[in-house]
Protein backbone atom coordinates (compact mmCIF):
# COMPACT_ATOMS: atom_id res chain seq x y z
CA UNK A 1 0.00 0.00 0.00
CA UNK A 2 1.38 3.53 -1.13
CA UNK A 3 1.96 6.09 1.44
CA UNK A 4 -0.48 9.21 2.18
CA UNK A 5 0.77 11.95 0.43
CA UNK A 6 1.01 15.51 2.56
CA UNK A 7 0.86 17.69 0.10
CA UNK A 8 -2.48 15.95 -0.81
CA UNK A 9 -4.55 18.62 1.68
CA UNK A 10 -6.63 21.76 2.09
CA UNK A 11 -8.61 23.44 4.76
CA UNK A 12 -11.68 25.45 5.00
CA UNK A 13 -14.02 27.60 7.37
CA UNK A 14 -17.23 29.23 7.69
CA UNK A 15 -18.75 31.43 10.66
CA UNK A 16 -21.04 30.03 12.90
CA UNK A 17 -24.25 31.70 13.79
CA UNK A 18 -23.96 30.40 17.94
CA UNK A 19 -21.72 28.45 19.89
CA UNK A 20 -22.41 24.69 19.59
CA UNK A 21 -23.71 24.42 16.31
CA UNK A 22 -20.99 23.89 13.71
CA UNK A 23 -21.32 24.64 10.08
CA UNK A 24 -21.60 21.51 8.13
CA UNK A 25 -21.06 23.89 4.50
CA UNK A 26 -17.91 25.82 4.13
CA UNK A 27 -17.44 29.35 2.42
CA UNK A 28 -14.12 29.31 2.32
CA UNK A 29 -11.25 26.89 1.09
CA UNK A 30 -7.73 26.90 0.35
CA UNK A 31 -4.24 25.11 0.37
CA UNK A 32 -1.83 24.90 3.08
CA UNK A 33 1.38 27.01 2.05
CA UNK A 34 3.04 25.99 5.40
CA UNK A 35 0.92 25.38 9.28
CA UNK A 36 -1.46 23.00 9.99
CA UNK A 37 -4.36 23.05 12.30
CA UNK A 38 -5.24 19.81 13.80
CA UNK A 39 -6.92 18.60 17.18
CA UNK A 40 -4.55 18.49 20.29
CA UNK A 41 -3.91 16.69 23.16
CA UNK A 42 -2.73 17.61 26.36
CA UNK A 43 -0.94 14.58 28.16
CA UNK A 44 0.62 14.40 31.47
CA UNK A 45 2.32 12.42 34.07
CA UNK A 46 1.47 11.83 37.59
CA UNK A 47 3.81 12.61 40.13
CA UNK A 48 3.73 10.53 43.29
CA UNK A 49 6.14 7.81 45.16
CA UNK A 50 5.98 4.20 44.97
CA UNK A 51 9.06 1.45 45.26
CA UNK A 52 10.11 1.61 41.87
CA UNK A 53 12.12 4.79 39.99
CA UNK A 54 9.28 5.02 37.35
CA UNK A 55 7.83 8.19 36.05
CA UNK A 56 3.99 8.25 37.22
CA UNK A 57 1.02 7.03 34.81
CA UNK A 58 0.06 9.30 31.93
CA UNK A 59 -2.94 11.04 32.07
CA UNK A 60 -4.75 13.14 29.54
CA UNK A 61 -5.50 17.29 30.99
CA UNK A 62 -6.94 18.82 27.92
CA UNK A 63 -8.49 17.69 24.63
CA UNK A 64 -9.09 21.01 22.13
CA UNK A 65 -8.02 22.43 18.69
CA UNK A 66 -5.17 24.58 18.12
CA UNK A 67 -3.25 25.33 14.73
CA UNK A 68 -1.54 28.04 12.50
CA UNK A 69 -2.61 27.38 9.19
CA UNK A 70 -0.12 29.16 6.44
CA UNK A 71 -2.26 30.33 3.09
CA UNK A 72 -1.52 32.51 0.45
CA UNK A 73 -3.42 35.69 0.30
CA UNK A 74 -6.18 36.08 -2.16
CA UNK A 75 -8.99 37.27 -2.89
CA UNK A 76 -11.38 35.09 -2.58
CA UNK A 77 -10.70 34.45 1.32
CA UNK A 78 -8.62 36.99 2.65
CA UNK A 79 -11.69 39.16 3.67
CA UNK A 80 -13.48 36.72 5.76
CA UNK A 81 -10.34 35.79 7.79
CA UNK A 82 -10.26 39.60 8.32
CA UNK A 83 -13.89 38.72 9.53
CA UNK A 84 -12.39 36.49 11.52
CA UNK A 85 -10.19 38.53 13.40
CA UNK A 86 -11.59 41.80 13.62
CA UNK A 87 -15.40 40.79 14.25
CA UNK A 88 -17.00 43.29 12.30
CA UNK A 89 -18.09 43.16 8.02
CA UNK A 90 -19.73 45.81 6.54
CA UNK A 91 -20.16 45.04 2.54
CA UNK A 92 -21.55 46.98 -0.33
CA UNK A 93 -21.34 46.95 -3.86
CA UNK A 94 -23.89 44.54 -6.40
CA UNK A 95 -22.66 41.49 -8.60
CA UNK A 96 -19.90 40.83 -9.61
CA UNK A 97 -17.92 44.18 -7.54
CA UNK A 98 -18.21 43.93 -4.05
CA UNK A 99 -16.41 46.36 -1.10
CA UNK A 100 -16.16 44.15 2.44
CA UNK A 101 -14.51 47.03 4.81
CA UNK A 102 -13.59 44.96 7.78
CA UNK A 103 -12.96 46.66 11.34
CA UNK A 104 -12.32 45.69 15.17
CA UNK A 105 -15.63 44.30 16.91
CA UNK A 106 -16.25 44.27 20.59
CA UNK A 107 -16.54 40.35 20.22
CA UNK A 108 -15.20 38.20 17.27
CA UNK A 109 -17.14 35.54 15.89
CA UNK A 110 -17.36 31.66 16.01
CA UNK A 111 -15.93 29.82 13.53
CA UNK A 112 -16.14 26.08 11.99
CA UNK A 113 -12.66 24.88 10.12
CA UNK A 114 -12.53 21.85 8.83
CA UNK A 115 -9.38 19.86 7.50
CA UNK A 116 -8.48 16.64 4.77
CA UNK A 117 -5.08 15.20 4.68
CA UNK A 118 -4.09 12.68 1.86
CA UNK A 119 -7.94 11.41 1.60
CA UNK A 120 -8.15 9.12 4.44
CA UNK A 121 -8.03 12.56 7.26
CA UNK A 122 -11.08 14.26 7.22
CA UNK A 123 -11.98 16.49 10.62
CA UNK A 124 -14.40 19.33 11.87
CA UNK A 125 -13.23 21.89 14.39
CA UNK A 126 -15.96 23.72 16.07
CA UNK A 127 -16.50 26.89 18.13
CA UNK A 128 -13.29 28.21 17.10
CA UNK A 129 -11.80 31.86 17.28
CA UNK A 130 -8.97 33.44 15.66
CA UNK A 131 -6.25 34.44 17.84
CA UNK A 132 -3.83 36.25 15.77
CA UNK A 133 -3.28 36.76 12.06
CA UNK A 134 -0.26 37.47 10.67
CA UNK A 135 -0.08 38.95 6.94
CA UNK A 136 3.53 39.80 5.66
CA UNK A 137 5.46 39.58 2.83
CA UNK A 138 9.32 40.84 1.34
CA UNK A 139 10.20 42.70 -1.58
CA UNK A 140 8.97 40.49 -5.01
CA UNK A 141 7.48 37.87 -2.36
CA UNK A 142 4.06 37.26 -2.16
CA UNK A 143 1.19 38.12 0.41
CA UNK A 144 1.27 34.77 2.93
CA UNK A 145 -1.91 34.74 5.94
CA UNK A 146 -1.36 32.74 9.22
CA UNK A 147 -4.16 32.33 11.30
CA UNK A 148 -3.56 31.16 15.04
CA UNK A 149 -6.68 29.25 15.15
CA UNK A 150 -8.22 28.29 18.94
CA UNK A 151 -11.12 25.43 19.23
CA UNK A 152 -13.09 23.81 21.96
CA UNK A 153 -14.43 20.63 20.01
CA UNK A 154 -12.67 17.91 16.95
CA UNK A 155 -14.92 15.78 14.97
CA UNK A 156 -13.38 12.88 12.94
CA UNK A 157 -15.65 12.73 9.46
CA UNK A 158 -16.05 9.51 7.13
CA UNK A 159 -15.37 11.78 4.47
CA UNK A 160 -13.95 15.56 2.81
CA UNK A 161 -16.76 18.14 3.95
CA UNK A 162 -18.32 19.71 1.52
CA UNK A 163 -17.08 23.64 0.81
CA UNK A 164 -19.95 25.50 -1.57
CA UNK A 165 -16.57 26.68 -3.24
CA UNK A 166 -14.30 25.32 -5.26
CA UNK A 167 -10.66 25.69 -3.88
CA UNK A 168 -8.71 29.06 -3.97
CA UNK A 169 -6.94 29.75 -7.07
CA UNK A 170 -6.78 32.71 -8.14
CA UNK A 171 -3.92 35.32 -8.70
CA UNK A 172 -1.90 35.75 -5.52
CA UNK A 173 -1.21 39.30 -4.00
CA UNK A 174 2.57 39.98 -4.11
CA UNK A 175 4.40 43.02 -2.21
CA UNK A 176 5.24 44.02 -6.29
CA UNK A 177 1.49 45.29 -6.16
CA UNK A 178 2.07 47.48 -2.81
CA UNK A 179 1.56 51.23 -2.62
CA UNK A 180 2.81 52.78 1.03
CA UNK A 181 1.99 56.21 2.88
CA UNK A 182 3.17 57.56 5.86
CA UNK A 183 1.76 60.52 7.77
CA UNK A 184 -0.15 61.08 4.38
CA UNK A 185 2.43 61.07 2.14
CA UNK A 186 3.38 58.49 -0.74
CA UNK A 187 7.13 56.43 -0.16
CA UNK A 188 8.90 53.97 -2.16
CA UNK A 189 11.37 53.36 0.09
CA UNK A 190 9.36 50.06 1.95
CA UNK A 191 10.91 46.92 1.44
CA UNK A 192 8.65 44.75 3.08
CA UNK A 193 5.25 44.48 5.58
CA UNK A 194 4.44 42.48 8.33
CA UNK A 195 0.87 42.86 10.20
CA UNK A 196 -0.20 41.62 13.26
CA UNK A 197 -3.80 41.38 14.43
CA UNK A 198 -3.96 39.82 17.80
CA UNK A 199 -7.02 38.87 19.77
CA UNK A 200 -4.96 37.03 22.32
CA UNK A 201 -7.59 34.12 22.88
CA UNK A 202 -7.38 31.68 25.34
CA UNK A 203 -8.84 28.40 26.45
CA UNK A 204 -11.56 28.17 29.50
CA UNK A 205 -12.06 24.72 30.85
CA UNK A 206 -13.79 23.77 33.54
CA UNK A 207 -15.31 20.32 34.30
CA UNK A 208 -14.33 18.45 31.55
CA UNK A 209 -10.90 17.57 29.30
CA UNK A 210 -12.88 19.31 26.77
CA UNK A 211 -13.05 23.09 26.95
CA UNK A 212 -15.73 25.18 28.14
CA UNK A 213 -15.34 27.84 25.58
CA UNK A 214 -12.34 30.34 23.91
CA UNK A 215 -12.58 33.65 25.22
CA UNK A 216 -10.40 36.66 23.61
CA UNK A 217 -8.59 38.97 25.30
CA UNK A 218 -6.79 42.26 24.67
CA UNK A 219 -6.88 43.52 20.78
CA UNK A 220 -3.73 44.90 19.30
CA UNK A 221 -2.42 45.64 15.94
CA UNK A 222 1.10 46.01 15.35
CA UNK A 223 2.74 46.50 11.80
CA UNK A 224 6.74 46.28 11.41
CA UNK A 225 8.61 46.99 8.03
CA UNK A 226 11.94 47.48 6.29
CA UNK A 227 12.65 50.96 5.26
CA UNK A 228 15.38 52.02 2.89
CA UNK A 229 16.60 55.60 4.86
CA UNK A 230 17.85 58.61 2.36
CA UNK A 231 18.12 61.40 4.96
CA UNK A 232 17.66 62.01 8.86
CA UNK A 233 14.27 63.26 9.32
CA UNK A 234 12.75 59.86 10.79
CA UNK A 235 15.85 59.41 12.81
CA UNK A 236 15.70 62.30 14.34
CA UNK A 237 11.73 62.48 14.88
CA UNK A 238 12.11 59.14 16.47
CA UNK A 239 15.18 59.87 19.02
CA UNK A 240 14.94 63.54 19.13
CA UNK A 241 11.42 64.45 19.07
CA UNK A 242 11.36 66.18 15.47
CA UNK A 243 12.67 66.45 11.85
CA UNK A 244 14.73 69.41 13.49
CA UNK A 245 15.33 68.14 17.08
CA UNK A 246 18.96 68.09 18.48
CA UNK A 247 18.03 66.78 22.51
CA UNK A 248 17.01 63.34 22.94
CA UNK A 249 13.05 63.42 23.72
CA UNK A 250 10.77 61.09 25.19
CA UNK A 251 8.15 62.35 22.59
CA UNK A 252 6.10 59.57 21.22
CA UNK A 253 6.20 59.99 17.14
CA UNK A 254 2.28 59.24 15.93
CA UNK A 255 1.60 58.69 12.53
CA UNK A 256 -0.93 57.31 9.78
CA UNK A 257 0.07 54.27 7.94
CA UNK A 258 -1.71 52.69 4.60
CA UNK A 259 -0.19 49.85 2.99
CA UNK A 260 -2.50 48.85 -0.30
CA UNK A 261 -2.06 45.95 -2.78
CA UNK A 262 -4.04 46.07 -5.95
CA UNK A 263 -4.15 43.63 -8.60
CA UNK A 264 -6.57 46.15 -10.95
CA UNK A 265 -9.99 47.53 -10.90
CA UNK A 266 -12.06 45.82 -7.76
CA UNK A 267 -9.82 43.30 -6.68
CA UNK A 268 -7.53 45.02 -4.07
CA UNK A 269 -6.47 45.26 -0.55
CA UNK A 270 -5.95 48.34 1.27
CA UNK A 271 -4.92 48.21 5.27
CA UNK A 272 -5.19 51.67 6.81
CA UNK A 273 -3.55 52.24 10.64
CA UNK A 274 -4.68 56.26 11.35
CA UNK A 275 -2.66 56.42 15.20
CA UNK A 276 0.95 54.35 14.50
CA UNK A 277 3.23 55.02 17.21
CA UNK A 278 6.72 54.24 16.20
CA UNK A 279 8.56 51.79 18.51
CA UNK A 280 11.78 50.92 17.04
CA UNK A 281 13.62 52.77 14.52
CA UNK A 282 17.68 52.25 14.67
CA UNK A 283 20.25 53.17 12.34
CA UNK A 284 23.38 50.49 12.03
CA UNK A 285 26.98 50.94 10.54
CA UNK A 286 27.61 48.55 7.78
CA UNK A 287 30.83 47.30 6.81
CA UNK A 288 30.11 46.28 3.84
CA UNK A 289 28.70 50.01 2.34
CA UNK A 290 25.14 48.43 1.54
CA UNK A 291 22.45 50.84 1.66
CA UNK A 292 21.09 51.00 5.10
CA UNK A 293 17.66 49.54 6.26
CA UNK A 294 16.16 50.20 8.53
CA UNK A 295 13.76 47.72 10.84
CA UNK A 296 10.64 49.74 11.85
CA UNK A 297 8.29 48.67 14.33
CA UNK A 298 4.39 50.55 15.41
CA UNK A 299 1.70 49.68 17.17
CA UNK A 300 -1.84 51.11 16.76
CA UNK A 301 -3.25 53.64 19.87
CA UNK A 302 -5.81 53.58 21.77
CA UNK A 303 -8.43 56.11 19.78
CA UNK A 304 -11.75 57.09 21.23
CA UNK A 305 -12.70 57.72 16.96
CA UNK A 306 -10.67 56.51 14.76
CA UNK A 307 -10.76 51.99 14.47
CA UNK A 308 -7.15 50.34 15.02
CA UNK A 309 -7.56 49.24 11.82
CA UNK A 310 -9.65 49.69 8.71
CA UNK A 311 -9.28 46.64 6.24
CA UNK A 312 -10.83 47.37 2.84
CA UNK A 313 -10.97 44.32 0.38
CA UNK A 314 -12.42 44.63 -3.33
CA UNK A 315 -13.23 41.41 -5.05
CA UNK A 316 -15.90 39.71 -6.38
CA UNK A 317 -17.54 37.62 -3.51
CA UNK A 318 -20.93 38.31 -2.23
CA UNK A 319 -20.47 37.09 1.40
Amino acid sequence: MAGVAGNRAAFAWAKQTVKGTPNTTYTSKSGFSGGNIAPSRNIEQLSETDSSRQEGVSYVSMTAVEGSPELYVRDENIHSLLEAVLGAKATTGAGPNYEHELTPATTIPYYTFARTIGGVIHEQFQDCMVSELVISAEAGQPLTAVATIMGVRSTFLGAEPAAAVDLASSEVYNFNNATVSEGGSPTRLVSSFELTISNNVSMQQTDDSVPYDVTPGTFSVTLSYNKIIEDDDAYREFHYGSTSGTAQSSTIVEKSIEFSFSLGANNDITFTMDHMAFEEYDVEPDPGGDPITVPTRTRAQRDLTDPAIVAVVNNQKAT
